[in-house]
């Protein structure tokens, strides 16, 4: 008897230190149940854009006519996005996931975006990492597991830093026992 058995997995990542072995847990996860995986980075545009010719203007860094052109916003951030899913790419490569699993990336709010792809793709289960801060630092930075946790629309999988780092030790000793 099944009493639960995912068919989609999202898998938010941020490329911490811990990503990767969330990333390793939720592939066998997702290998066990057959399930499809997403793995998702939510990018903030503003970390990838910041000066745009109006902010120079407006600071009067730059009055002559002569003044250096800039890129297209549009044009950074698909370089930008280029880049990141590569590094998505790469990332589900060294995890070793198969053909059920593919890396996307979208802009904007991390908690927000995570929600709203768990809704508009009607996944069954997200798999994330959790920090654990605590006291102060919890208070200021916030938690984005938890408040996906809280307003997710289907179970969230929760797993400490601690535990994903000791999931990579023995990815470590494999990848070090090929070289």
């Amino acid at each position: 008897m099944k009493i639960y058995d995912p068919k989609k997995i999202l898998v938010p990542v941020d490329f911490s230190e811990f990503s990767m072995g969330v990333l390793q847990a939720a592939v066998e996860i997702g290998e066990k149940w057959d399930a499809d995986v997403l793995v998702l980075h939510v990018g903030k545009e503003s970390d990838y854009v910041s000066a745009t010719p109006a902010a120079f203007a407006a600071e009067g860094t730059y009055t002559s006519r002569y003044a250096p052109s800039f890129p297209d916003r549009s044009k950074l951030l698909e370089d930008a996005r280029m880049q990141l899913e590569s590094q998505l790419r790469e990332m589900t490569q060294r995890a070793s996931a198969g053909p059920k699993v593919r890396p996307e990336v979208a802009w904007g709010d991390p908690r927000r975006e995570i929600l709203r792809t768990a809704e508009a793709g009607n996944y069954d289960l997200i798999i994330m990492a959790t920090h654990g801060r605590r006291g102060l630092s919890r208070f200021l930075l916030g938690s984005v597991t938890e408040q996906v946790i809280r307003r997710a629309p289907c179970p969230v999988l929760a797993v400490r830093a601690k535990v994903a780092e000791r999931r990579l030790v023995p990815a470590k000793e494999a990848q070090e026992s090929l070289n």
